[in-house]
C-alpha cells in the first residue's frame, strides 16, 4: 500500500512538471507572434505614411506645374496684346501674378524671368530674341558667303576659323569654306559624324563645330552649376545676382550664346493669327485682288505698278552694300547673258494676260518692295499703249504719314523676301556688336545709334525690367530723330524692328504652402499664328544651366 502510493505521488510530479515545461513553450511562442503582428503593424504604418507623402509631393508637383504652365499662358496673352498697339507698344508692369483657389485661398504663384547676358543677372520680364544675331537668317548662297562671315565677324570671341565652320556646317554643299570644315573633316574624328547641312533647331546644335565646346559656346556659364533659382522681388526694377555668383560678374567670360539664336524673323501673320498682304509674291493678279479687297482699289494699282516698272526716279532704289564674291557674281552675270536669248522665245508665263484697275499684267514683278519706306512719297510712272499714267504714292512724305499711316501699314503688309538677307536685328535694345552686323551698316553709323538711342532713353543698362512704352518706339525714331535720312531708312529698314517675333523667358510656378517649384524654359515664336512655343524645358533648373541656360 506504501509503495502504490509513493508511485502515486512520483508520477503526479512527473506531470506537473511536464505541463509547467509546456506552458513556458507556450509563452514563447505567443511573445514571438506578438512581436511579428508589431513589426508588421509598424512597416504597414511606415509604409502609408512614405505612399501619404509621396502622394501629397506628387500633388503638389502637379500643383508647380500647372502654375508655370499658367505664366507660360500669361505671357503669350500679355505678348499677343502689346504686339496688337499700332501706336507705341505697352508691356505689362507686373511678371508675377498669384492664383487663388475656391474661397480666394491661395493656390500658388508664378515668376516670369530671364538671364540678362549684359549685367550676368536675372530679371524679371522676357527676353527679346531679336537683340540676337539669328543664325538661321544668315545667308548661306556662295554668293553671299563673305557676307555672312562678316556678319559672325561681328560677335564678340568669333574667329575666321570659327565663323567659316559654322557655315560650313549650316550650307547644304559640301564645299569647304577657306577656314571651315566639312564632313570630310568630322567622319575622320573619333566619334565619326557629318555636317548638320541645314538650319539649327538650338544653339546648341553648334557644339559639334569644329573648335566650339561648352565653354566656348556658354562661358563661364556653362558649367557654373547654380543650385538656387532666385525669387525676385515683385518691382519692376527687381534683378539679384544668382547664389554663386561672384561680386563682379560682369567680368565673367560671356560665351557665343549671348549674341546668337536660331528663333525669330519676319513673317507674314499679323499677332491675330490673320495672314498679312505678302507684297513680294510672284502672282501679281493675286496681289492685285488682295490688296483690292485690304486697302482698296488705287493703293492696288500703285503697289502693282511699283512691282513691274518701279520708281519713276530709279535712284530712289535702295542699294545694298553686301560683301559678296566677284568670281560668282561674274559667272552667274555669265549664265543670265547665255540664256537671255532663250528666254525672249520662250514662252510668256503671263500669256493670260489680266487688266487690272487701268493696268495691264502682263510681265512678271521685277521690282521688290523692301519696307513700307520705299513707297513713301515715291512716283510710278505706268506706260503701255494707251500712253502714260503717273501714279502718285497714297502715302504722302509728311510727318501724318509717319505717325499714322505707317504703323498701320505695316500691320496689313508683308514685306518678307524684299532681300535676298532677310536678318532683323532689334534696334531699340541689341548690343552694340550685333547692330554692327546690319547688312552694309558703318561702324561710325552704328554707334550714332547706340548713342543717340540712350540719348533718348530708349535703350537703359540700369536693369529695368518693366519694358516701358518709351524704350519701344516705333524704328521710325531713328529718321525723326535726325539719325537716318529716309534714303537711309530705305536701306537699312528691312534689317531693323523694335520688337522681335520670338521671346525667351523662365515660368517658375510655386505651390503653397510647402513651395514646391517648377521650371520651364519657354520661347514662344511668333512666326507662326497666335505664338508657337518652339523650345520647352521643364524641371531641373540646374540642369538648363549646366547645359547653357542663355540658348
Amino acid at each position: 500500500m506504501t509503495q502504490l502510493k509513493v508511485l502515486a505521488e512520483s508520477r503526479l510530479k512527473a506531470r506537473i512538471a511536464s505541463g509547467s515545461d509546456q506552458r513556458g513553450y507556450l509563452m514563447l511562442i505567443v511573445c514571438v507572434l506578438l512581436l511579428i503582428l508589431i513589426s508588421a503593424a509598424y512597416l504597414f504604418s511606415e509604409r502609408m505614411l512614405i505612399s501619404n507623402v509621396a502622394s501629397t509631393g506628387s500633388f503638389q508637383r502637379r500643383k508647380a506645374v500647372s502654375l508655370s504652365e499658367s505664366g507660360v499662358a500669361y505671357v503669350r496673352a500679355s505678348l499677343q496684346a502689346a504686339m496688337a498697339t499700332t501706336d507705341r507698344v505697352k508691356w505689362p508692369d507686373r511678371w508675377r501674378g498669384e492664383v487663388t483657389a475656391s474661397g480666394a485661398r491661395p493656390f500658388g504663384d508664378f515668376q516670369i524671368s530671364y538671364w540678362d547676358d549684359s549685367s550676368q543677372a536675372w530679371q524679371l520680364g522676357v527676353s527679346d530674341e531679336s537683340c540676337k544675331l539669328n543664325l538661321n537668317q544668315l545667308p548661306l548662297d556662295t554668293l553671299y558667303g563673305p557676307e555672312a562671315r562678316r556678319m559672325l565677324m561681328c560677335v564678340p570671341g568669333m574667329t575666321l576659323r570659327l565663323a567659316d565652320s559654322i557655315l560650313d556646317w549650316m550650307d547644304e554643299d559640301e564645299i569647304q569654306r577657306e577656314y571651315g570644315a566639312e564632313s570630310s573633316f568630322y567622319q575622320s574624328q573619333q566619334p565619326s559624324r557629318s555636317s548638320r547641312n541645314g538650319r539649327l533647331k538650338s544653339v546648341s546644335d553648334l557644339c559639334g563645330v569644329r573648335g566650339i565646346t561648352p565653354e566656348v559656346l556658354y562661358g563661364e556659364l556653362g558649367r557654373s552649376g547654380w543650385e538656387e533659382f532666385p525669387r525676385l522681388k515683385n518691382t519692376e526694377s527687381a534683378m539679384r545676382r544668382p547664389e554663386g555668383g561672384t561680386e563682379n560678374s560682369s567680368s565673367l567670360k560671356i560665351g557665343l550664346s549671348a549674341y546668337l539664336t536660331v528663333h525669330g524673323g519676319m513673317t507674314v501673320f499679323g499677332v491675330d493669327g490673320k495672314k498679312r498682304v505678302l507684297v513680294n509674291q510672284d502672282d501679281l493678279v493675286s496681289l492685285y485682288d488682295e490688296l483690292a479687297l485690304i486697302l482698296g482699289d488705287d493703293v492696288a494699282t500703285y503697289l502693282v505698278a511699283y512691282r513691274m516698272v518701279g520708281p519713276k526716279d530709279k535712284t530712289l532704289l535702295a542699294v545694298d552694300e553686301y560683301e559678296i564674291d566677284k568670281a560668282e557674281q561674274t559667272q552667274r552675270r555669265a549664265i543670265r547673258q547665255a540664256n537671255a536669248g532663250d528666254d525672249a522665245q520662250s514662252e510668256n508665263p503671263f500669256s493670260a494676260v489680266e487688266r487690272k484697275g487701268g493696268l495691264t499684267i502682263d510681265k512678271e514683278g521685277v521690282y521688290l518692295i523692301r519696307s513700307a519706306y520705299d513707297v513713301i512719297g515715291v512716283d510710278v510712272e505706268y506706260r503701255s499703249k494707251e500712253g502714260s499714267i503717273l501714279l502718285k504714292s497714297p502715302w504722302p512724305d509728311n510727318e501724318q504719314t509717319f505717325r499714322n499711316l505707317l504703323p498701320a501699314l505695316n500691320q496689313e503688309l508683308s514685306f518678307l523676301f524684299g532681300t535676298p538677307i532677310m536678318a532683323q536685328v532689334n534696334v531699340n535694345q541689341s548690343p552694340i556688336e550685333v547692330l554692327q552686323s546690319i547688312p552694309g551698316i558703318s561702324t561710325d553709323l552704328t554707334r550714332q545709334i547706340a548713342i543717340y538711342r540712350d540719348k533718348l532713353g530708349i535703350h537703359s543698362e540700369s536693369g529695368d525690367s518693366a519694358l516701358s512704352e518709351k524704350r519701344y518706339l516705333d524704328i521710325d525714331w531713328l529718321r525723326s530723330s535726325g539719325v537716318l535720312s529716309l534714303k537711309e531708312m530705305r536701306v537699312f529698314a528691312p534689317y531693323l524692328t523694335n520688337l522681335g517675333t520670338a521671346f525667351r523667358f523662365v515660368s517658375t510656378g510655386m505651390s503653397y504652402p510647402n513651395g514646391q517649384s517648377s521650371h520651364q524654359q519657354v520661347v514662344l515664336d511668333y512666326r507662326y499664328p497666335f505664338g508657337r512655343v518652339m523650345d520647352s524645358r521643364v524641371g531641373n533648373l540646374r540642369e538648363m544651366l549646366s547645359s547653357g541656360f542663355g540658348e
